[in-house]
């Protein structure tokens, strides 16, 4: 099994607004290890949740390529690139993704249906995963009612019924204060222990940094190492 999990290659994203072309990501270059989580900090705009989504395979890259667990994104269909979704890479965005009307058991069931996998089966899985996040007691809640700590762990928990090779959040802790900010990413830290899963966290706010074993900088779609 490689050490290394993806690899991002010379890649280059345009956006189309009025009538300029703008270059959101500019030959960004990038290796995710197994196991590691990385940090990119920059402001808003500066083309990290577009890094983000073209890694996850929701958006394709202008130029580049994008290689996660030997498959290169670019070369794969519509199917491929929602198996790599549904078995190997899983993708957190900023507004946590829930189905608000739904409650914490079925927003975590949610994927394993689309799996195929039995009902005991998504019950076991669904539990396990309840008690991991410490959201016992709480499954039978609608979403819409919880905490903005809990959305986040609710979020994780549906990012973890594949447990993925590689975990990309955007944002987890912009929408909570700081001491829940810090819980969140105490768990990513154990997440990536317990699973050696590859973690990548992009943020506005430095502090997230602290959690990262190696961290970067994106600036204007650029993207540079901090030392």
């Amino acid at each position: 099994m490689s050490n290394i999990v993806a690899i991002v290659r010379n890649l280059w994203k345009y956006y189309i607004i009025g009538n300029t072309s703008v270059a959101v990501l500019k030959n960004v270059n990038l290796e995710v290890r197994r196991g590691e989580i990385i940090g990119i900090h920059g402001p808003s705009g500066s083309g990290k949740s577009t890094l983000l989504k073209i890694m996850a395979g929701l958006e394709k890259p202008d130029q580049g390529e994008v290689i996660i667990e030997g498959y290169n994104l670019n070369l794969l269909s519509e199917d491929g690139l929602a198996m790599i979704r549904t078995n190997i890479v899983s993708y957190i965005p900023q507004d946590y993704g829930l189905i608000e009307d739904f409650t914490v058991y079925e927003n975590i069931e949610l994927p394993l249906m689309l799996l195929g996998l039995e009902k005991r089966e998504r019950h076991i899985r669904i539990m396990e995963l309840i008690d991991y996040m410490g959201l016992r007691g709480k499954e039978s809640i609608r979403v819409k009612y919880l905490s903005g700590g809990e959305k986040q762990r609710v979020a994780i928990a549906r990012a973890l019924t594949i447990t993925p090779s590689l975990l990309l959040a955007d944002e987890p802790a912009s929408n909570l204060d700081w001491e829940n900010a810090k819980k969140v990413l105490e768990l990513f830290v154990k997440i990536s222990r317990d699973f050696n899963t590859s973690i990548v966290i992009v943020s506005h706010d430095p502090r997230t940094l602290e959690y990262t074993y190696r961290r970067f900088e994106m600036f204007d779609g650029i993207l540079r190492p901090l030392t």
